[in-house]
């Protein structure tokens, strides 16, 4: 597959040490804040609200009335991108799918390690079902690190007999914090295998293996999910990961829907306000889905 210029062009400008296995979590703050911060545009109403005792933001663009609620678990590699610097990314959301929007400011390790993220996650969901939301009109998406905290939020409500949420969307979600199974055939240059081990470590603090089911769902026990949506980059070093999860998702009866773009890598989705084309279309692709 040819990139597109506009997808060229901001693959060439990430610093060729961007996910240095050396970087620690300081470090990769650092490294993201450039990222991070965007201004958000006057018609997108923004509200920090408490479901379920958890700070979050809650999203809508000035004069529509969205049937949907998107609940999200951004990314940030588990220590990074707290909610007041990430607004950018819920208006995105919102903007590409027609969607209102509620992202938790969950907790970052290291200085808060497991469960921390995955409790804040689960309880803002929780808090969404008690104030009278109607499951099956939240929709959970989870970007990068934030797939398997959407994962765990699934796991736990099943588990706690709790309704789940209509569907979930995976934007390159991590499923597999071992970064296990065949490597990607090409150069992404967000990640590396062992620049994300590492942010594992950060945040499971030496409770647990990093193929633990509870922090990599690709191992966990999938029966009873609702549908799974999963877009995966043709050189997105988590690949391998999102590949197994949805195996054994289909294995458990879970209805799976798995994309392979070409030539795309990890969040690309995330380049559509640079004006990338490929970003365009995996929106539209989502949003169809949604849809239907």
């Amino acid at each position: 597959m040819t990139r597109s210029a506009e997808l060229q062009a901001v693959l060439s400008a990430i610093p060729a040490d961007f996910a240095a296995p050396s970087a620690d979590y300081r470090a990769v703050r650092k490294m993201f804040a450039p990222f991070h911060g965007h201004p958000v545009a006057d018609d997108c109403v923004i509200e920090i609200v408490e479901p379920g005792g958890v700070r979050c933001g809650s999203y809508r663009l000035r004069g529509t009335t969205p049937d949907l609620l998107a609940l999200h678990c951004h990314g940030g590699a588990l220590v990074s991108c707290p909610l007041d610097v990430y607004h950018f990314y819920a208006e995105m959301i919102a903007r590409q799918t027609g969607c209102a929007v509620v992202m938790p400011d969950y907790r970052l390790a290291p200085e808060h390690p497991y469960p921390a993220a995955h409790d804040d996650c689960f309880h803002a969901y929780r808090g969404l079902l008690a104030s009278g939301r109607d499951p099956q009109h939240i929709v959970l998406l989870g970007e990068s690190c934030g797939g398997l905290l959407a994962i765990g939020l699934m796991l736990r409500a099943r588990d706690e007999g709790l309704p789940l949420p209509r569907c979930f969307v995976s934007l390159t979600g991590w499923f597999d914090l071992a970064v296990r199974g065949p490597a990607a055939p090409g150069r992404d240059p967000f990640l590396t295998a062992e620049w994300v081990r590492n942010r594992g470590r950060d945040y499971v603090a030496g409770q647990m293996p990093l193929d633990d089911p509870r922090v990599s769902p690709a191992y966990a026990d999938l029966a009873g999910l609702p549908p799974l949506y999963l877009q995966i980059g043709e050189f997105d070093t988590m690949r391998a990961g999102a590949e197994r999860l949805a195996d054994n998702a289909r294995a458990s009866g879970v209805s799976v829907v798995v994309e392979h773009w070409p030539g795309m890598v990890q969040g690309w989705q995330g380049l559509v306000n640079a004006g990338v084309p490929e970003a365009a279309a995996a929106w539209a692709a989502i949003r169809r889905y949604l849809q239907a």
